[in-house]
């Protein structure tokens, strides 16, 4: 009897450690690209993407449809070469973009600030 309610709390402790690392890599990279300076590069955006994000499993969304929310990434490739560039986008960012528009591209630490075309 007194192993059950010792290994709930070793699992709520684990839970509750593991939000916690989460949650202060989260800041940490926040507070990075905050202090990161203004980079801007002369790009091609080179690919598009959207991806869905179910939060139902498959047996709920046959049931009641989802809701779904869509992430929405861009890549850019420095037109001097390079490593491409892969950022996530706000919905109205990414559908001004067009694979192989040419322009500047602002972003910070691994924010993006910005695609200003040509």
């Amino acid at each position: 009897m007194s192993k059950m309610p010792f290994f709930f709390i070793i699992v709520v402790a684990i839970i509750v450690i593991a939000a916690s690392f989460r949650f202060v890599q989260q800041r940490r990279e926040k507070a990075s690209n905050d202090a990161a300076p203004l980079v801007q590069k002369r790009v091609v955006v080179s690919n598009k993407r959207e991806k869905t994000l179910n939060d139902r499993r498959s047996r709920q969304q046959q049931v009641t449809p989802a809701g779904a929310t869509i992430r929405y990434e861009a890549s850019f490739k420095p037109e001097t070469g390079g490593l491409e560039m892969t950022f996530r986008l706000e919905a109205q960012q990414y559908h001004h973009l067009t694979v192989g528009d040419k322009g500047t591209l602002s972003y910070k630490g691994s924010r993006f600030e910005g695609f200003a075309p040509e």
